[in-house]
């Protein structure tokens, strides 16, 4: 079996692995396609801080059942990752918050994922895909959810602006989604790269303008880092909400504590998400997120090992998601 296997810090391979035995309740999965994101990226250089190496990486995967030991699932029938790993037995799982569990881990980043050309795992980890919808499509459940938990920490109600920092494939999507279910807010996005800004601005976002500093009710930081967080802090309103998806680095500045505190503005911190897959999946099947305005990179398995090795994910030019097409067949 082919995997793309991260071994350290740029050091990429394809290499052969045997094929992994089933259980019963498992089945196995032929991989057609995984999503590369920003944490793929930081695992590759190093500098993600939860590496557990080597790995192989993906976590945004979706392939095709041909051996099924468990009732759960057919042959035949296409399935979407679900990778979040939770005990299941602490207060936390039992309350339905799997991401807050002491165990919380993610297929593809502390255990082998689905950049390789098989993967087989319990059936429960693994959510049907109907047929009806592109293949590209179910690579996106999992970023899907990303934007839908941070849509419900950003809460019910409409703002009346709000800025989204970062406008990368989660970015995008978050626009686009906040776009569609609140036509009358004013988006504005904060974005360095013109083609990732372009790309938002396409989607119904204002570019966020230089040099000024509106009072805004929410900022979305997609980013996390010491700067980014700062503009946040400044951009936000007086009793306005901060969210904060991006995942920061260790030595990451908050901003300060009493200027937030004066503003008696929100700070919250989205990470992770349930195993309750439907919010995204109704984003998908409703056409709210779309391959067309997500998807920038198709690559055979041999593309993105070299994509990977070359960092190639700091092209300025490159704007949105990458996907490894494991079946060009598929």
């Amino acid at each position: 079996m082919r995997a793309l296997q991260i071994r350290g810090p740029q050091d990429v391979a394809i290499v052969d692995l045997p094929a992994e035995t089933m259980a019963a309740g498992m089945v196995r999965v032929a991989v057609d396609r995984v999503g590369l994101c920003g944490t793929d990226f930081a695992l590759t250089a190093g500098t993600l801080g939860l590496n557990v190496l080597p790995v192989i990486p993906g976590h945004e995967v979706l392939g095709t059942v041909t051996a099924s030991a468990s009732p759960a699932l057919c042959v035949g029938e296409r399935v979407i990752l679900d990778p979040l790993m939770s005990c299941g037995h602490c207060t936390a799982c039992r309350q339905g918050h799997p991401e807050w569990c002491p165990e919380v881990g993610v297929t593809g980043v502390v255990r082998d994922g689905g950049a390789r050309e098989e993967m087989v795992l319990p059936a429960e980890r693994w959510l049907s895909w109907p047929a009806e919808l592109p293949l590209e499509a179910g690579v996106l459940v999992e970023p899907a959810q990303v934007v839908a938990t941070v849509m419900q920490a950003m809460g019910a109600m409409p703002p009346e602006q709000m800025l989204v920092i970062g406008s990368g494939a989660l970015g995008l999507m978050l626009v686009r989604v906040c776009r569609q279910r609140w036509p009358a807010t004013a988006v504005w996005v904060q974005e360095t790269v013109p083609e990732r800004r372009e790309r938002a601005l396409a989607l119904g976002a204002l570019s966020w303008p230089a040099g000024v500093t509106p009072a805004l009710d929410v900022v979305v930081d997609g980013v996390g880092a010491s700067a980014t967080l700062a503009l946040a802090a400044d951009a936000v309103r007086a009793g306005g909400h901060l969210v904060v998806y991006g995942v920061p680095k260790a030595d990451t500045l908050l901003p300060s504590p009493a200027g937030l505190f004066r503003k008696n503005a929100r700070l919250t911190f989205s990470r992770l998400y349930t195993h309750d897959f439907s919010p995204a999946l109704a984003l998908i099947a409703d056409g709210v997120i779309t391959p067309q305005d997500v998807v920038s990179d198709r690559l055979s398995l041999e593309e993105a090992a070299e994509f990977l090795r070359e960092r190639r994910w700091e092209v300025p030019a490159r704007w949105g998601k990458t996907l490894i097409r494991m079946r060009a067949s598929a």
